[in-house]
């Protein structure tokens, strides 16, 4: 069975006409409605067809077929959207899958200090959910500054990470 790929999320109704904001996650979000329909879990068959109205405080608006109304519009609130992972074209050099990301060990000044088990956004930008060796998961943004080499074959990540960020 082909993987899917989380592609955005729907944050919130936006007036009474069933119009909802959505966050996406993609890089240019002329691709999403070519993705139609899109998936509304992992594994089960229900989608949902929306089409992009514009941009909106860094969300974009969306239309989906068959919402009217802003009670059905809130009912979505929170709803991720995902694609299957065989519609987008691969990856450039120098740019990664989320997926590929989760799981690889983390090394700072080659020691190994834990490993990636997750990515979220929650508006300012990526963020690595790192589980260091001992102690609690900490997040560190997926930035230039913080992220250096990336193996995927490997399944290495070189980072620095700020003094007081895990503390």
């Amino acid at each position: 069975m082909t993987q899917r790929i989380l592609i955005a999320e729907i944050a919130t109704a936006h007036g009474i006409k069933g119009l909802v904001k959505l966050r996406y996650y993609g890089e240019d979000i002329a691709d999403l409605t070519s993705y139609n329909p899109l998936f509304t879990s992992v594994t089960g068959h229900d989608t949902l067809m929306i089409h992009v109205k514009n941009a909106v405080k860094g969300v974009y608006l969306v239309e989906i077929d068959g919402i009217n109304d802003r009670n059905a519009a809130e009912a979505l609130r929170g709803q991720k959207l995902y694609i299957n992972e065989d519609n987008i074209a691969p990856p450039a050099d120098g740019e990664y899958l989320q997926k590929d990301l989760i799981g690889c060990d983390v090394f700072e000044k080659d020691i190994q200090i834990g490993t990636v088990i997750g990515m979220d956004n929650f508006g300012a930008g990526d963020l690595l959910d790192i589980k260091p060796l001992s102690g609690e998961s900490f997040y560190l943004p997926f930035k230039d500054e913080f992220v250096g080499d990336i193996d995927i074959s490997k399944k290495t990540i070189h980072v620095n990470i700020p003094d007081g960020l895990r503390e």
